[in-house]
């Protein structure tokens, strides 16, 4: 048996060794029902992608270009950490890692083979394909990879000491672009820090996106340039300059600016990366879809049932992923709280189905607990709603979306100083997509209520900036304050007309009910009941009934 596979080694050694000899590098490797594709950097068992971490990637391509052979601590030292001092744990952690990905463990080692005191050795026969000669790039592969952000160590100008703040914004950074749905962060490693072509991030590491940003200090003033980067094509897809004064939290101010403007962009460029392997969607490529397309579309009839149509197919292709079932949940009970969806007396049941089935698969990721703690307070379960939402706030503070749902719930019992608190903080760190314009009229409705009526008014014009297309923003600028409203009145305009000009912009006829135009006229005292009103219409959709009650008795104006 010895001899036998001693010849099985030497056949393909010498495969190897002449593939090498003729100038060429391997670029797929075989074994067992495993796949390593040295260009894309990517380990699969059959079709399924097993991540694995750059070095212990390096690691399996050392023991797969020499089957059979034993490879000694000193030769895996040389040849993986390129020379490096390291402590045998950490030769020990990322032999374990590499078992790990191919299902070995220490005692099962069907694979990865420990002969005691002279090293490791790959215990299985090794197939090979594909080569390109040396100083040739391979082909451009259009297969898509799941969506990987490498953010480079931010460059400084000026300032020496600029550089300490720049390490930090750069670990912040990741940090909180992690938050983003089905977007993984690479790790930082010098070798990547050094590489200056994209397609090389791609191939060698699996990384689809790259941001680099650029500090710099003149005075008082301290700007980023910021710039995003897709590996496929290495096209820089987005850049923007950002600036703010020198002082105490303005930086953390500068980077909230950033990852406003830069996240909708980013989630946009996963979406077409999920796209560009040209077969069947899968589950997580129609998520992803449905999440950008809310977020970058607007909250209208149109995209929730689109949206809603993509998640129940993505669904259908993997039952068991808790994200999908978690934002059904949310577009539901949305569609339940705004009209934007057909319902029946079966939809609020279906949302908490749909949330009972999410935390059942996964209840201690922050996004997915904002997202069912949100859809829980859109059907009325307030009570339920809070501890979830406030779970999802310790879990990740930067959740923009679990802060702002979390407001909502205090507004609906009344509590407007801790709806104004959490609905602000929300929003500051929140995208800076359409979802804000609805986070600001729920904001302006609270100012309302606690008849902070300036700051009432610049929250809804802020959120009619973010979606001009959704009626809510100016249903809730329509219902602001005398003074507002006048000042923003033309041709000596009463204040209906203001009303009717600002709402009735794209806002759809609601079956069932009626639409603003009808209400604003309905508000100019032709004979009507004054109940309709913009800002008692805004209560009633944000659940505040007793404010729209109240309202309704005292025939209130706005």
């Amino acid at each position: 048996m010895r001899a036998k596979w001693a010849n099985v080694w030497k056949v393909w050694g010498h495969a190897l060794d002449e593939q090498r000899q003729n100038g060429g590098v391997i670029e797929i490797f075989r074994f067992g029902d495993f796949q390593l594709d040295n260009r894309a950097f990517e380990l699969r068992r059959g079709s399924v992608v097993i991540p694995v971490e750059p070095l212990v990637m390096d690691l399996l391509i050392q023991l797969l270009e020499h089957p059979g052979e034993v490879l000694s601590r000193d030769r895996l030292v040389d040849s993986v950490w390129e020379g490096r001092i390291v402590s045998e744990s950490t030769i020990s952690t990322a032999i374990k890692s590499a078992r790990r990905a191919l299902g070995d463990t220490g005692r099962d080692q069907k694979y990865i083979r420990t002969l005691r005191g002279r090293g490791i050795q790959f215990a299985v026969p090794v197939a090979t394909a594909s080569t390109t000669p040396v100083g040739e790039r391979p082909p451009r592969s259009d297969v898509a990879l799941g969506p990987a952000l490498y953010v480079r160590p931010f460059e400084t100008m000026g300032d020496e000491g600029l550089d300490h703040l720049a390490r930090a914004l750069r670990t912040r950074t990741a940090s909180i672009l992690a938050r983003i749905p089905l977007l993984s962060i690479a790790s930082s490693f010098p070798e990547a820090d050094r590489m200056t072509d994209p397609f090389e991030l791609r191939s060698r590491f699996a990384i689809t996106h790259v941001l680099e940003v650029r500090l710099q200090q003149a005075g008082t003033l301290l700007t980023a340039d910021a710039a995003l980067t897709e590996t496929l094509s290495g096209i820089q897809i987005w850049a923007q300059q950002f600036g703010t004064t020198i002082g105490i939290g303005d930086q953390g101010t500068l980077l909230q600016k950033m990852i406003r403007r830069l996240e909708p962009r980013l989630m946009q460029a996963m979406a077409a990366e999920l796209k560009t392997d040209g077969g069947a969607p899968s589950a997580r490529t129609l998520l992803m879809q449905a999440i950008v397309l809310l977020a970058l579309k607007g909250w209208h009839r149109t995209t929730f049932v689109e949206a809603t149509e993509m998640i129940e197919r993505a669904i259908a292709l993997d039952p068991d992923l808790a994200l999908a079932h978690a934002h059904l949940a949310l577009l539901m009970a949305l569609g339940h709280r705004f009209g934007l969806l057909q319902e029946d007396d079966t939809t609020v049941p279906a949302v908490i189905a749909a949330v009972d089935r999410t935390l059942a698969l996964e209840n201690q990721d922050s996004t997915i607990l904002g997202l069912v703690g949100c859809a829980l307070a859109d059907v009325g379960q307030v009570d339920r709603a809070l501890p979830i939402l406030q779970k999802a706030i310790r879990v990740n503070p930067e959740n923009g979306h679990a802060k702002t749902a979390l407001g909502a719930a205090f507004l609906v019992r009344h509590d407007y100083a801790t709806a104004i608190r959490y609905l602000s903080e929300g929003i500051a760190c929140s995208p800076g997509d359409s979802r804000c314009a609805v986070w600001g009229a729920a904001l302006a409705l609270a100012l309302l209520a606690q008849r902070e009526l300036d700051d009432a008014l610049e929250a809804a014009e802020n959120a009619c900036q973010e979606d001009d297309r959704l009626y809510l923003p100016r249903l809730s600028l329509a219902a602001g304050p005398d003074a507002g409203s006048k000042r923003l009145s033309q041709d000596g305009d009463d204040l209906s007309a203001v009303q009717i000009r600002l709402g009735a912009h794209a806002f759809p006829q609601r079956e069932g009910g009626v639409d603003l135009i009808t209400a604003c006229e309905m508000n100019r005292g032709q004979g009507q009941p004054r109940q309709v009103q913009p800002v008692v219409f805004l209560a009633r959709v944000f659940g505040v009934w007793s404010m729209a009650e109240t309202m309704t008795k005292r025939g209130a104006g706005t």
